[in-house]
């Protein structure tokens, strides 16, 4: 009994020397009370990052993962530091997120001044990544995009011809619309005239200055029309029933499903590039991966989310064991990630991954063609 009672002894003081298992926490800085859109995009963000990290067990290295949400963030810019805020005093470690370019631009300063690696998955606004030391950008700009719609433009639909359009007090359409003006200037793309309106009432007046202002037949001509989809749908529409025949073009605001219901049919000959598309033979695994688990189809939205844990768990698997900021921000000198999205290169001096492809997609009647996907530079 007596050595019964020892080895009894001595396991309990083994077992209570065992180390606690090492923890790394994971803000995702996503709304946790939306309604809407943002609510849906905000699932899909995290149903991708909940996909990459399963598909790792849920551990990095010998890490394990632990995931961080605000108690009650709505996804409202006005709310985002606050939230941001709650992840860094529950000990987030990184952050993923946020979703949206406002929320991203408003907590810019905040991250810098805690110094706290953040992973933005899909906010394309231009300047959130300019003059910063602690945020990185899984997705592709505006500027990138509206390179690749010029170069697509030029170099595939051969047109001769291009009008802009864009809404006053819109920043998406604007940057878009300027930064493809840019490049079209830059590259010999003609356009003719950039349609600028403040409102929805005014589109069926500006169709008819764009289509006043081309000079080449139908088919040599395209116009951008960089809105997100329901706006996008009106301009189709608008544009198919005044007998315009040539390409409309668009950016990632279109890729939504219901826009093809709110065009209507004829819905013509129209072009947009985005970030993913289930199509794309570099995301066919992701993809069925993504609906075996979910039972549906992943977003732009899901890839992306994907590729930001994809992009964490490379900088932390690589990072020194203390795991200190500036431990995370030196590891992320050297990003070079195949994601499901294109391959992400990052560092600290390049917070964009500025040599990521794009996806071409096509809408016409018979719906949603994946085309092809395109490797272009915003600089080019």
């Amino acid at each position: 009994m007596r050595r019964l009672g020892l080895a009894l002894a001595i396991g309990v003081i083994l077992f209570g020397c065992q180390p606690a298992e090492r923890v790394v926490k994971v803000g995702l800085l996503l709304p946790t009370n939306a309604t809407g859109d943002i609510a849906t995009y905000s699932k899909q963000v995290k149903d991708g990052v909940y996909l990459a990290a399963k598909k790792r067990n849920f551990r990095i290295g010998k890490r394990k993962v632990e995931f961080l949400l605000p108690s009650k963030y709505d996804g409202s810019p006005q709310h985002t530091l606050e939230a941001l805020k709650e992840l860094k005093a529950k000990g987030a470690r990184v952050i993923i997120g946020p979703i949206t370019s406002s929320e991203a631009l408003v907590i810019k300063d905040a991250v810098e001044k805690m110094k706290i690696p953040t992973f933005v998955p899909t906010a394309t606004a231009n300047d959130v990544t300019k003059d910063v030391n602690w945020i990185w950008r899984i997705c592709v700009t505006n500027k990138h995009m509206a390179a690749a719609s010029a170069y697509m433009a030029q170099s595939f639909l051969k047109v001769k011809e291009s009008v802009v359009l864009k809404r006053s007090g819109d920043s998406y359409s604007e940057e878009i619309a300027n930064n493809f003006q840019e490049w079209a200037d830059a590259h010999g793309l003609k356009v003719l005239k950039v349609v600028t309106f403040q409102n929805d009432n005014d589109i069926a007046s500006k169709v008819a200055d764009v289509l006043s202002s081309f000079t080449t037949p139908a088919e040599s001509t395209v116009v951008l029309a960089p809105f997100y989809y329901d706006r996008a749908a009106k301009i189709i529409r608008t544009l198919r029933d005044s007998g315009y025949g040539g390409y409309v073009l668009g950016a990632d605001g279109w890729d939504v499903p219901q826009i093809l219901k709110e065009v209507g049919k004829p819905v013509g000959d129209n072009y947009y590039v985005t970030h993913f598309n289930p199509y794309d033979p570099i995301s066919q695994e992701f993809a069925e991966d993504y609906k075996s688990e979910y039972n549906e189809d992943p977003s732009s939205f899901a890839a992306l989310g994907y590729d930001a844990f994809v992009v964490v768990a490379d900088v932390i698997g690589r990072a020194r064991a203390t795991l200190t900021p500036e431990d995370i921000k030196t590891a992320t000198a050297n990003i070079d990630v195949k994601g499901v999205s294109g391959n992400i290169e990052l560092s600290n001096t390049s917070h964009d991954p500025d040599t990521k492809s794009v996806v071409v997609m096509r809408l016409s009647d018979i719906g949603f063609q994946f085309i092809r996907r395109l490797a272009i530079s915003p600089s080019l």
